[in-house]
């Protein structure tokens, strides 16, 4: 069976984790997980943008050691993460280099004004973000040799989540994700008429 990421990866969000988030960062509980939320779709969308880089997915999963501190802390049967410290600091940043090189920080900071969360909270919660979607990838290796064509499926739905100024500095336009669900020809509206027909 197909798995949905997000769907996936949502699940390991219990609103224990997010209770043990919020002793470092003191947000809104529900901010904090539209954040999380975000910034999930976010990294699934960076991954997205790497898949014409030959061995790059079998690469950033290489980085997360099996003693990984985070890793060690998923618990992937269940869907539960069983403790939360702030070791994501350091090990989400490596990987957040190389999915976003130099971007990294604005998108934090987008993520930051289009959710309504502190910049520190933004940036380690991408950190946060990140490990957990490369741990599962990780944990799940099976899935590498079709991811590209597992995010160009649910691409819509990913892109539907993540705030219109986040996608732009993907270089998606805002309009990309903006379907009709009752599309007969299987395609957009903007499609049909090009995105100039909209422009100013």
């Amino acid at each position: 069976m197909t798995p949905n990421l997000q769907i996936e990866l949502r699940r390991f969000i219990s609103s224990n984790v997010v209770s043990k988030l919020n002793k470092f960062y003191f947000e809104n509980d529900a901010l904090l997980i539209k954040g999380i939320d975000v910034s999930i779709g976010t990294v699934l969308m960076g991954l997205y943008n790497k898949a014409e880089e030959s061995g790059f997915y079998k690469e950033v999963v290489s980085l997360i050691e099996d003693n990984s501190g985070f890793y060690q802390e998923v618990d992937f049967t269940s869907g539960r993460i069983l403790s939360v410290d702030d070791c994501y600091r350091l090990e989400g940043n490596s990987l957040l280099k190389e999915i976003f090189a130099n971007k990294k920080g604005r998108i934090s900071e987008m993520i930051s004004n289009e959710v309504g969360i502190k910049s520190e909270t933004a940036r380690e919660i991408l950190n946060f973000s990140a490990l957990l979607v490369v741990s599962y990838l990780k944990n799940n290796i099976q899935l590498l040799d079709s991811l590209k064509l597992l995010l160009e499926e649910q691409k819509r739905d990913i892109l539907n989540s993540i705030q219109p100024g986040i996608k732009i500095i993907l270089g998606f336009s805002c309009y990309e994700s903006v379907e009709d669900k009752n599309q007969n020809i299987g395609r957009s509206i903007f499609t049909l008429f090009g995105h100039n027909f909209f422009s100013f």
